[in-house]
């Protein structure tokens, strides 16, 4: 089973990362029609759809699949033998973790590709309005500066904030998670 554990952290890994991000693309309302939609949903509609059916989604949160998420991050330590109450939470402490992520490196992708492409390609697009939810709040909250946009950089600093708290706070799970 040793041999198969990096293997299968690499599979659950990406697992949660599809589905954290579906249900954030769903939330934020991404066009179905672009190519990183289709696929995210053609990927993960055979097993989120049935438990879609017992768990709706709310406010266009789809619990279904951060459900599914959660579940298979918790399945995967209890098979490396963490007692369930931890690995539970690990998997709660994943759906945060990979939100984070998500949130970090498309925030980085929109602050690089504005430098090259000035909003002419359809990656823009996808990158702003996966972003924009959280960003339009930081702007709220930040006085106005003119032409520059503190926003994403603001961000960029509280998610290692929030990173570093939840390490703190949560030691070795958080970094496990």
């Amino acid at each position: 089973m040793e041999f198969l554990a990096p293997i299968l952290s690499i599979i659950v890994g990406f697992f949660n990362f599809v589905l954290v991000l579906r249900t954030w693309l769903q939330f934020c309302n991404v066009d179905p029609y672009m190519p990183i939609s289709q696929t995210l949903m053609r990927l993960t509609n055979p097993i989120v759809n049935p438990v879609s059916k017992i768990i709706p989604t709310v406010k266009r949160i789809n619990f279904a699949a951060l459900l599914l998420a959660m579940a298979v991050v918790t399945l995967q330590f209890i098979l490396f033998g963490v007692d369930i109450p931890r690995a539970v939470l690990i998997g709660l402490l994943s759906l945060f973790k990979t939100f984070g992520q998500i949130l970090f490196f498309t925030t980085l992708i929109r602050a690089l590709m504005s430098w090259v492409t000035q909003g002419n390609h359809p990656l823009d697009y996808v990158v702003a309005q996966i972003t924009e939810p959280v960003l339009s709040i930081i702007r709220k909250v930040l006085p106005r500066t003119g032409m520059l946009d503190f926003s994403v950089m603001v961000l960029g600093f509280g998610l290692l904030l929030l990173n570093t708290l939840f390490y703190n706070l949560f030691g070795h799970l958080w970094a496990v998670a």
